[in-house]
């Protein structure tokens, strides 16, 4: 499966829209609280994501909140934070619009 997702580089945490999670079958767990700059603390339930590929790299398993992405308007359906790239270095080609996850 293809998601489009977000690459957020200031975010700790990543986040899920409910709509994916619902479809991949992600069991929530109690949640917890994320925090943006200049927003109010909300309180989310968090999915444990795992296989996810991004080329031929997979990263290990990580947190998404469980978050209404659709309001941003943008056509995504993930935002990776840098919870999601553990043990990986990223660069980033602006000028070929690549990612690069470096080990």
């Amino acid at each position: 499966m293809i998601v489009r997702a977000l690459v957020d580089t200031g975010a700790s945490q990543s986040l899920i829209d409910p709509r994916l999670a619902r479809q991949l079958n992600f069991q929530e767990d109690d949640g917890g609280w994320i925090v943006g700059v200049g927003t109010k603390p909300l309180q989310v339930s968090f999915v444990l994501i795992e296989n996810v590929a991004i080329g031929r790299n997979v990263l290990k398993s990580f947190r998404a909140g469980i978050f209404d992405l659709t309001n941003l308007r943008i056509g995504i359906q993930l935002i990776l934070g840098i919870n999601a790239f553990q043990g990986y270095r990223l660069q980033f080609d602006f000028a070929k619009g690549r990612l690069y996850l470096l080990p």
